[in-house]
């Protein structure tokens, strides 16, 4: 499966090279990729090489905060067209559930969700990242500072942010993220997150012109069913979403999707898969990522993954990567110290 997000998200990663004279081209070269595809904004390009490339220029800069000073620079357009819904939505909160349900028309490489907790006083955005392994801290990071600035965009008014959670550490010890976020930092965290004051999800958003209206969700549904025609990636993207939340299981994907369980495994065997294929397969990448850039214990990670206990998790992982998980950890301190 290949995990995409479009060039937009990107265009400030140039714009910053530019403005700093700092050498770009050689470094997306290394992933076949040029400065200039960045200029076309619906491109899709390899989120892999996209977040490895962030990694490269913040270490060959050597500015570790990186992905802190292009989120402060990223406009809410980042993410393309997904960003023409909040013109049809009446309050933030419906704009920013829409955003996130067409968000995959953007990448199908990160899943956002929006829970308001308990007491209705505080609400929290959370993001899972499919990296597979690569390092994600610049793209988090840049992501977490993006929300600041989207949902001025979307509110006209600054979010008060409580707190936020990252998995990885601080960079260099220094509490860069946290002055920017304006709020406390938890590193070495299971998830990423960010929790903001709620009622700024109750406030209005002026309405567009609605002749608009028609056009906006013309485009959204052309794309949505062109996305759609991958029967298979329709059916991981929901695995990688559930997996996200919680619990994943093919009932609960059937019943996402409004297909019969009977009828699910019927088209996946028809495309030549099968949903325990696909569970197996976003287990495994996602169980590198959780294993390299967190410091959850393994039991954690089984838990995480959906597993009933630590032994069949380290089976299935020496199976994907012929070692045992704590090994690859140890590698990765070592390699990173």
């Amino acid at each position: 499966m290949n995990t995409y997000i479009r060039a937009a998200a990107l265009a400030v990663l140039k714009t910053y090279a530019q403005d700093h004279g700092l050498p770009l081209r050689p470094i997306m070269a290394r992933y076949r990729l040029a400065p200039e595809v960045l200029d076309s904004a619906d491109r899709e390009i390899p989120f892999l090489s996209a977040i490895a490339i962030l990694e490269e220029c913040a270490r060959e800069w050597q500015i570790p905060d990186l992905g802190v000073q292009l989120g402060k620079k990223q406009s809410f357009d980042a993410i393309g067209v997904v960003a023409l819904v909040v013109r049809m939505e009446r309050t933030v909160r419906d704009a920013v559930q829409a955003v996130l349900r067409n968000l995959f028309l953007h990448t199908n490489a990160v899943i956002v969700e929006l829970r308001e907790l308990p007491g209705g006083k505080y609400a929290e955005l959370s993001m899972d990242v499919r990296s597979e392994g690569t390092g994600a801290r610049q793209y988090r990071e840049m992501s977490l500072c993006g929300v600041k600035n989207d949902l001025i965009a979307i509110a006209g008014r600054n979010p008060v942010f409580v707190k936020a959670r990252v998995p990885h550490g601080p960079s260099k010890g220094r509490e860069i993220l946290s002055r920017e976020l304006n709020c406390p930092v938890e590193y070495h965290a299971r998830s990423c997150a960010v929790v903001f004051e709620a009622d700024i999800l109750d406030l209005a958003i002026p309405q567009s012109d609605i002749a608009f209206h028609p056009i906006i969700k013309r485009y959204l549904v052309e794309a949505t069913q062109e996305k759609q025609r991958d029967f298979t990636e329709v059916v991981r993207l929901e695995i990688f979403r559930q997996m996200s939340s919680g619990e994943v299981s093919q009932d609960k994907v059937a019943d996402a999707m409004r297909l019969q369980k009977r009828t699910l495994q019927r088209r996946l065997k028809e495309a030549g898969t099968s949903f325990r294929e696909l569970l197996d397969g976003e287990r495994k990448r996602k169980a590198l990522t959780l294993v390299q850039q967190t410091r959850l214990s393994m039991f954690e990670v089984a838990m995480a993954l959906g597993y009933s206990d630590q032994t069949a998790f380290n089976q299935a992982f020496k199976r994907w990567y012929g070692r045992n998980p704590l090994a690859i950890r140890r590698e990765d301190d070592r390699r990173t110290a």
